[in-house]
């Protein structure tokens, strides 16, 4: 959904509709971030309740996922944007890069790989993650008031801001309020623990539930359509999303069983480098495209990015990601048995 987004086939003009199936990238984005908050728990939160894992373990095990790839997608674009003028916001924002701060300030100057920018609030999800569970685990209900009056506070904001300069920044981008949707993930992920969930889905018949979260999902993107923009940078997608993913985490249904095959879960382990290449692949498909004087459809060139994203994600994650992610846990901590 986010390549969609990054090459929208049809034009808003004549047809809205088909325009709006395209653009709504903001679903993928928060997926992203709800399943994050879920996954994250589903692995760390009892071993950091029983304090089988160090902070330093996590925070490493987290650098070596995302940092290795950032960086090397960072340089590839600042090869792609050679010409740009060395000023003052290029060398700003080329820091910012470095260090995955640079979704917490708006800027209309050069981004580098603009898919980054979700690196940037992952990473402040990561520093926050392990003192989250433990406040969560401890202060449960205060937990749970401080994001309710959050949401509310997000949800009240939205009109205000609708229009205005910095609304898709502070709304889309900005990592204390996106911080809302990674702790609906851990929510969620707590909500499935519980008795009742989990024999409601032995009650009813696992396959059912998912045909049903998958027409609640896509009934809730079709119908975004007719939603203002400001509510769909996240708040419209939670509840579909939430549900999507705590029905599919217990595996239970047919369709579940069918993506656990190892197609799809190598197509998983791609998704990151997906992510972070898609709009390299696609620059360089037009640029081949147009200095060979080849003409064809825009159809085509998404058919031909996507594939060649799918090649080039693969590549990496054998020859690039994983290496780096063992090199980079090897290097930065004691001798520990990896749990990821």
């Amino acid at each position: 959904m986010v390549f969609m987004s990054h090459y929208i086939l049809f034009d808003k003009q004549t047809n809205p509709f088909l325009h709006h199936i395209f653009y709504e990238g903001y679903v993928g984005v928060s997926f992203f971030f709800v399943l994050s908050g879920f996954i994250l728990a589903y692995v760390y939160q009892q071993s950091f309740q029983e304090t089988k894992v160090s902070k330093h373990f996590f925070y490493v095990a987290r650098l070596a996922r995302i940092y290795p790839l950032h960086i090397l997608t960072m340089l590839i674009w600042v090869y792609m944007r050679k010409d740009h003028p060395l000023n003052e916001p290029y060398i700003t924002n080329f820091i910012s890069n470095v260090f995955l701060i640079q979704s917490f300030y708006p800027t209309e100057e050069i981004r580098f790989n603009a898919a980054a920018w979700s690196l940037s609030n992952e990473m402040f999800f990561y520093l926050l993650f392990p003192f989250l569970v433990t406040w969560f685990t401890t202060m449960r209900r205060k937990f749970l008031v401080v994001f309710t009056v959050a949401s509310i506070i997000i949800l009240l904001l939205c009109p205000i801001l609708s229009g205005s300069k910095n609304e898709e920044w502070f709304l889309y981008s900005f990592p204390p309020v996106r911080l809302l949707d990674f702790v609906l993930g851990i929510l969620f992920y707590n909500i499935c623990q519980t008795i009742k969930v989990q024999n409601l889905v032995k009650s009813v018949s696992p396959t059912l539930l998912e045909l049903l979260v998958i027409a609640l999902f896509l009934a809730f993107y079709a119908s975004a359509y007719f939603i203002p923009q400001v509510y769909r940078h996240s708040l419209w997608y939670w509840l579909p999303v939430g549900l999507f993913i705590s029905v599919f985490y217990f595996q239970a249904g047919k369709i579940s069983q069918f993506l656990s095959s190892n197609t799809f879960i190598w197509f998983g382990e791609i998704s990151f480098g997906f992510y972070l290449f898609h709009e390299i692949v696609i620059w360089y498909t037009d640029r081949a495209l147009f200095l060979l004087d080849i003409h064809v459809d825009k159809p085509v060139i998404f058919i031909l990015g996507a594939t060649f994203s799918i090649i080039v994600s693969g590549f990496s994650l054998k020859y690039i990601e994983k290496p780096a992610n063992k090199w980079v846990k090897q290097r930065f901590n004691k001798p520990l048995a990896s749990i990821l």
